[in-house]
């Protein structure tokens, strides 16, 4: 039987109380993480495999806590990421954190993805594209400012991915999945790629979100709260409906812009 995860000596005499945990399951490289009440990250989990999501986040939350020395007892809120995304690792992960809000009676706060991707990109990068890829050809897409945090400039889009480029500025900054075809491509606007370690949404960010909604004293989502998918599951929709830009922002918790 394996050992139980115990927190370091010097972690045991932090105040473990007002904790918010983020969720992560909107593409294949998932994660939970915890942030403290005075906003500090005191632990991340990063999980490879869309698939496998339903069977780790929730035990993986459970040994996080345990590897800090809390328990769900010291929770205050949950985030999750709330789209768009893979759309079995939305519903994953919504189940996940409503299961959990609504056990602890606790405040659920969504976070759109694109906006935590575009969290990555560092102060002053200017002009930021957070991309997650859709499959079929296409793209989600969102537009934003680097400044003290993203301030968001267009709504999350569904493109083809032939459009990814279209109206961007010269040199911004693309993070996340965008189709190699566009690094290859020779344009008049020349783009920028962020590095690995910057190019997928993490729960941190999620979990960070999630204390500002908290602090801020948004109301929770827990009935409310649903996927923002962008299209309809399994559904090939018209493709007048994939150039309207339907945001999935009014779903979750606002960064930046309305």
């Amino acid at each position: 039987m394996p050992r139980p995860v115990r927190a370091p000596a010097e972690r045991r005499h932090l105040t473990l109380t007002g904790l918010v945990l983020g969720i992560e399951t909107a593409t294949a490289l998932g994660g939970v993480a915890v942030v403290s009440g005075d906003g500090r990250i005191l632990g991340e989990v990063t999980l490879l495999g869309r698939e496998s999501h339903s069977e780790r986040i929730i035990p993986a939350a459970g040994e996080l806590l345990a590897a800090i020395g809390a328990e769900q007892a010291d929770l205050a809120a949950v985030a999750v990421s709330s789209g768009p995304g893979s759309f079995t690792g939305l519903r994953t992960g919504l189940a996940a954190a409503k299961g959990l809000a609504f056990a602890r009676a606790l405040p659920l706060f969504g976070v759109p993805t694109l906006e935590t991707l575009a969290a990555n990109a560092p102060a002053g990068s200017g002009a930021v594209c957070a991309v997650i890829n859709a499959r079929r050809g296409e793209c989600f897409r969102a537009l934003f400012s680097a400044a003290a945090g993203p301030v968001r400039q267009s709504p999350d889009e569904l493109v083809a991915e032939g459009d990814l480029a279209a109206g961007l500025p010269a040199g911004c900054l693309v993070l996340g999945d965008p189709p190699s075809s566009l690094r290859a491509r020779r344009m008049a606007a020349p783009l920028r790629f962020g590095p690995a370690h910057l190019n997928h949404p993490r729960a941190a960010v999620v979990a960070l979100a999630g204390h500002a909604a908290l602090r801020s004293g948004r109301p929770s989502e827990l009935a409310t709260l649903l996927p923002g998918y962008l299209r309809a599951p399994g559904a090939d929709l018209p493709q007048e409906h994939h150039r309207q830009g339907l945001s999935c922002n009014d779903k979750g918790f606002h960064g930046g812009q309305r």
